[in-house]
């Protein structure tokens, strides 16, 4: 797994943590959850393009400034701002401190480059994963109020990226491929590829535009999670625009440059995914509940399904918490429990090893890791404080409850 250093960016203070397969991150508002998300997929992406082809940043198109546009983190950043992202296929770093020794990764280097004096690139002898990489911001919802706001979209941003990533997804589910929306006895599908349609569990349809906000909120990620995890690596992905005539481009260049040649196949190998790397933003967005529980189960069973897909989460439920918990217990204790019991478990399919989940909750600028060392399990957090606190005000009152008298 990759390392992450992040220091002095927006919120954030200090972090140095080593990212798991599962990484969940806990904390007020405001206090940079979403900053340390963005800047793992930024950095999910960044080691899988250097590897695609080797010419992508130079001076005045710093890798930094893709980060700070694409998420709209400029005003970040500050002089003393820090990034070192140590993965299995890149060791990058930015404004990494000159009186600091770099934690060098140990693999053996193939090249580094060094663009300019804020960035420095170190890349293996051989390539060892190549991730698809989706973020899924917290504003997904629109993409379902505004069916073709594709027709819109200018700027490369996350919301465009995701919007198009979707605007793929979902034409992947007809009416002959509908999609199982968790346990609420409805189906999605694009109907000719246009409509995104939901069916009802009392029969009939609703135009996703149309459904409810919880409804708008879990389509999108239901379908791109469906895709992202499995359908993508049963098809033939084809090219992109882009790509194609980038490859046409080097296969006339290729004969004046044997050089070129690596670059070629590192962009056809760029197709070639080997898992994908999920970053969720607030996964709970309008959702009751048991949905919240539910979506967690599927979460962690799709993501298990044989490839190393990995999954970072920023919450501020409790319901998302607790979900996850049950299932690292459930990944403890599972072997031991009699089969009718486990059977009656509503995460019973969705066990998950407790050493492959992580739990942050961040406290002024720093991350606090909130997994009990002895029972791998989620121990005290700010949910547990909040909950404490309204029922200290609950019992405080309730001695001067007058029942009416019937």
């Amino acid at each position: 797994m990759a390392r992450l250093i992040i220091r002095n960016i927006g919120p954030i203070k200090d972090v140095d943590i080593e990212l798991n397969k599962v990484n969940v991150f806990i904390g007020e508002q405001s206090s940079g959850k979403s900053t340390i998300a963005k800047i793992v997929s930024f950095c999910s992406w960044l080691e899988k393009t250097v590897n695609k082809d080797d010419v992508v940043f130079a001076k005045g198109k710093e890798a930094y400034r893709r980060l700070q546009t694409y998420h709209h983190i400029q005003s970040y950043f500050r002089e003393n701002s820090v990034i070192c992202y140590l993965g299995d296929n890149l060791a990058y770093a930015y404004n990494w401190p000159n009186h600091e020794t770099f934690p060098y990764p140990g693999w053996e280097v193939k090249h580094t480059e060094h663009f300019s004096e804020d960035e420095v690139f170190l890349y293996p002898a051989s390539k060892v994963v190549n991730p698809k990489v989706i973020y899924i911001p917290a504003e997904r919802n629109f993409v379902s109020v505004v069916p073709n706001l594709q027709k819109y979209a200018e700027e490369d941003d996350n919301l465009m990226e995701f919007l198009l990533s979707w605007q793929e997804a979902r034409k992947k589910y007809s009416v002959s491929h509908k999609l199982a929306l968790l346990n609420l006895g409805m189906n999605f599908y694009s109907q000719d590829g246009i409509s995104n349609v939901v069916d009802l569990p009392e029969g009939g349809a609703v135009a996703l535009e149309a459904a409810s906000s919880g409804l708008q909120s879990v389509v999108p990620l239901l379908t791109l999670i469906d895709w992202l995890a499995d359908g993508i690596y049963k098809e033939n992905k084809p090219y992109s625009f882009e790509e194609i005539e980038k490859i046409k481009h080097l296969i006339n260049e290729v004969a004046k440059d044997d050089s070129l040649k690596e670059r070629l196949a590192g962009i056809i190998s760029g197709k070639i995914y080997t898992h994908t790397q999920f970053v969720i933003e607030e996964p709970e967005q309008n959702l009751f509940p048991t949905t919240q529980r539910d979506l967690v189960y599927y979460l962690l069973r799709t993501i298990n399904h044989g490839r190393k897909h990995r999954l970072v989460v920023t919450t501020h439920s409790p319901y998302i918490l607790h979900a996850f918990n049950n299932s690292m217990i459930l990944g403890q204790v599972g072997d031991e429990m009699p089969d009718d019991m486990k059977n009656d478990l509503d995460c019973k399919d969705a066990a998950v090893n407790p050493d492959f989940v992580s739990v942050w909750q961040i406290k002024e600028g720093c991350l606090v890791g909130i997994k009990d060392s002895k029972t791998k399990t989620i121990g005290k957090h700010y949910f547990n404080d909040v909950m404490n606190d309204l029922l200290d005000d609950y019992y405080q009152m309730m001695p001067f409850i007058k029942i009416a008298k019937s």
